[in-house]
């Protein structure tokens, strides 16, 4: 999927996305949660000029939509992944837990999604090699955005987080394979 970006707005340090996408390509493979044998943490892609399509397509929403720079998925521990856009779902992939998940600014924002009738979903990854555990969430965390409840919304992402990490995880079945530019 490609969606247009925000003019201005760069990844800059994060290279998150290089590190939790999986990748099968016949040039490039990637177990999903390891950091892309191209890149350079905190850096960027060793090979941009010539990364392969999937690579120059696929971008965090925090490029798209207009979100502050907490938002960035360095800084906030969250990805914010446009899987599901298309069907009105946005997901929160929360690759750590850090003081945003309290935050003023992400319970607005989620307030505002869910008044505008887009559904959320929570994500945290599995070990390496393995896939995410997802779920939507919208019904559970809409009493606390409708009450103007940031505490009990906080309480209930927790608690959904909790949850997603007792997942049976899946493995993903890509083994590292590097070829670009060969």
């Amino acid at each position: 999927m490609s969606l247009p970006l925000l003019p201005d707005r760069e990844c800059g340090g994060c290279v998150e996305c290089c590190r939790v996408i999986p990748l099968d390509l016949p040039e490039l493979a990637k177990p999903t949660g390891e950091l892309c044998g191209y890149c350079v943490d905190g850096s960027g892609c060793a090979v941009h000029a010539i990364r392969p399509q999937t690579c120059r397509i696929w971008f965090c929403l925090w490029r798209v939509i207009e979100l502050g720079d907490d938002w960035r998925p360095d800084r906030s521990g969250v990805i914010v992944r446009p899987d599901g856009i298309d069907e009105g779902v946005i997901t929160l992939y929360v690759l750590r837990r850090s003081d945003f998940l309290a935050s003023e600014g992400l319970f607005v924002v989620v307030a505002g999604w869910l008044a505008e009738g887009i559904e959320v979903a929570l994500s945290v990854p599995g070990p390496v090699g393995f896939f995410p555990a997802r779920a939507v969430v919208t019904e559970w965390l809409r009493p606390a955005v409708e009450a103007g409840d940031p505490a009990g919304f906080v309480e209930r992402v927790v608690r959904s987080l909790d949850r997603l990490e007792q997942h049976q995880w899946e493995p993903d079945g890509v083994t590292a394979r590097y070829a670009v530019g060969s």
